[in-house]
């Protein structure tokens, strides 16, 4: 009797653990098809990645070389925006990667991580700032004017990542990312008369 008795004890807690088993499976299955089919929740799509880009252009009274001259010196950026260089960590070719102090919100850190790439033959430098309180892509281009060589175009196209700033602080980040981009402009403008 009591082998019997420990026979049916040993099945009933195999079909109890392949019962779970076989719930948790479908649950999972359930809740993959709920996503793939109805979308996420809200509360899902809250913590996600927050992107905006800023986009700004201004015409400047010089040719296209001496714009360049003046935005492919980025040692000199400090002049332009506002930054410290801490440390140039690495100088190969047309590639600066190095450490910076940029304006963060409060209680954030302020130092930055950036890999600079120059392409001189399309006048663009491509800013990639990976460590920061933003991250992102920054794009500065210039075209001279069709009908005057003496004016150039000076486009910034900047990607923005703010995913690690509370989200009422986004929008004064913003704010002062875009005044720095106009105040650069300016600056640039004013340094190529």
């Amino acid at each position: 009797m009591i082998k019997s008795q420990k026979s049916r004890k040993e099945k009933s807690v195999k079909s109890t653990v392949t019962i779970a088993s076989v719930t948790t499976v479908a649950i999972i299955a359930f809740s993959t098809l709920l996503v793939l089919f109805a979308g996420p929740s809200n509360t899902m799509t809250a913590y996600g990645e927050q992107t905006d880009t800023i986009n700004a252009t201004k015409i400047v009274n010089a040719s296209k070389d001496k714009v360049w001259n003046i935005i492919s010196n980025v040692d000199k950026n400090p002049d332009y925006w506002p930054i410290s260089i801490v440390k140039n960590i690495n100088k190969i070719d047309n590639t600066v990667e190095r450490e910076v102090t940029v304006p963060a919100p409060p209680f954030m850190d302020n130092k930055a991580h950036q890999i600079i790439t120059i392409i001189p033959e399309q006048f663009t430098i491509i800013e990639n700032q990976t460590q920061g309180a933003v991250t992102g892509v920054k794009t500065i281009s210039l075209l001279q004017a069709e009908d005057d060589t003496n004016k150039t175009e000076v486009s910034i196209v900047w990607n923005l990542d703010m995913s690690k700033i509370p989200g009422l602080g986004k929008g004064f980040a913003k704010d002062g990312i875009s005044n720095s981009v106009d105040g650069a402009l300016n600056k640039i403008a004013n340094a190529s008369k």
